[in-house]
């Protein structure tokens, strides 16, 4: 295995609509992809978003099919928008003079919400950290996790999810909620051949198509996804067309 390459150990991937993952306009082609998850708590599932939902519930199969213990692995969450449907609660509480404001609600509007909760629900003290970059969310967060599996990590649990934001926010947005998680690791596995995948990039100029991350940021995260389940290998772009530059990375499959 090529030091400056990760090994894919497990992939999962949640819809907040299941239906919408079978769909031709998405042609994701996934099953059993729905938002249970056995390791989100039923005092905290009242309290939390539909995107933290979505993130447990793909993080819980990645982990499972990479037959690793949450509690082992750093984790690295990605959102564009974050709590975006509890902030706007609060915003409009606020301007109607609602006051004061839900405690609760203000606790799990920050970035890190769904990060933090994973790390109290499976007991995690390794390192967890929110990232945010909106498109570019993806792609941004893959290459940080290749840069802690060359230098302080050998093994990591990267989950990139989005809620659908409000109306009034993104008008005539066609969002998906839906999340996708890796288990990635510095090494290959003794005895087993899995996938790996190159350091990201970012080219300007070759060819690229829109792709998933127009519907939805979480969605850039599906064609390498479907690639590593379908042991497709070959150069995957992870992150919509943009002018100024598009992400990709090269897929090695094995089998």
């Amino acid at each position: 295995m090529d030091k400056s390459s990760l090994a894919v150990l497990g992939t999962g991937v949640s819809f907040q609509h299941p239906e919408s993952a079978l769909v031709s306009s998405l042609a994701c082609g996934f099953e059993g992809c729905d938002m249970q998850t056995h390791l989100l708590p039923s005092m905290l599932r009242r309290r939390t978003s539909m995107g933290t939902k979505l993130a447990f519930a793909a993080a819980e199969r990645a982990c499972s099919r990479a037959n690793m213990m949450p509690s082992e692995l750093p984790v690295i969450f990605t959102s564009s928008l974050g709590e975006i449907g509890v902030t706007d609660k609060l915003c409009r509480a606020i301007a109607h003079q609602q006051l004061p404001v839900s405690p609760t609600q203000f606790h799990n509007s920050v970035h890190n919400t769904a990060s933090g909760y994973w790390s109290i629900a499976v007991g995690n003290k390794h390192p967890a950290m929110a990232m945010g970059g909106y498109h570019n969310g993806f792609a941004l967060a893959l290459l940080e996790a290749w840069s802690q599996l060359q230098t302080i990590e050998k093994k990591l649990l990267l989950v990139c999810y989005e809620d659908i934001p409000p109306e009034l926010m993104l008008p005539d947005h066609q969002w998906v909620g839906c999340a996708s998680a890796f288990v990635l690791s510095a090494e290959q596995p003794v005895g087993k051949k899995m996938a790996q995948i190159n350091m990201p990039y970012c080219d300007a100029e070759m060819c690229s198509h829109q792709g998933y991350g127009d519907q939805s940021p979480a969605l850039a995260a599906i064609p390498l996804l479907k690639a590593v389940e379908q042991n497709i290998s070959g150069i995957v772009q992870i992150s919509p067309a943009e002018k100024d530059g598009t992400w990709f990375t090269e897929l090695s499959c094995h089998g």
